[in-house]
């Protein structure tokens, strides 16, 4: 199954087993139905193992891909970052390969985000955003730290165990009782 959904301590664990083109379609509707499901988690931790995170489009595909479907996928993507931004949970992205173009908003959307030591993001400022897609730089661990793109920078054999503490910890810090309040701040 691409998309798994585990509950440990309260903590729900959305897993994203995608091809190395991307989740499809209706792997994104399976993240969104999972999410909904793990809106009574008192945290989430989004991960897609090593793979890349949750990337939106191959750009080798686009050349044979209509520009509806670029479109539609595009909206995909903007709904999932919808949907994580309004959680009434924190949800904390655990980055174990490249975060890049949707991917990497993706990411951004979550509250707080875990990179491995093996991982990169792609340049998220806007005034990179055209050099990143020509040059396909990415951004390095230490750099995505140094510049509050990640919270923490860890290990791969350490990033679901960490990316559920700091998961756990945002939750202690905003309680659900407060999820309303939350929800409007994102």
């Amino acid at each position: 199954m691409p998309v798994t959904l585990e509950f440990t301590d309260g903590v729900a664990s959305i897993r994203v087993e995608h091809s190395p083109a991307g989740p499809t379609d209706s792997d994104l509707a399976a993240v969104r139905s999972a999410l909904d499901t793990a809106s009574d988690a008192v945290a989430i931790v989004l991960h897609c193992d090593d793979r890349p995170f949750l990337s939106g489009v191959d750009l080798r595909l686009v050349a044979r891909t209509s520009p509806a479907e670029v479109r539609a996928r595009a909206e995909d993507l903007r709904l999932l970052c919808e949907r994580i931004a309004r959680m009434p949970v924190p949800v904390v992205a655990a980055i174990g390969g490249d975060a890049v173009g949707g991917g990497c908003a993706v990411a951004m959307a979550c509250d707080a985000r875990v990179l491995a030591d093996t991982g990169s993001l792609g340049c998220v400022t806007s005034a990179r955003a055209d050099r990143a897609v020509l040059t396909g730089r990415r951004v390095p661990p230490a750099e995505a730290l140094r510049g509050g793109l990640v919270d923490l920078v860890v290990p791969f054999c350490a990033l679901l165990a960490s990316a559920r503490e700091l998961a756990v910890s945002h939750a202690a810090h905003k309680p659900r009782k407060r999820a309303q309040e939350y929800a409007k701040v994102r």
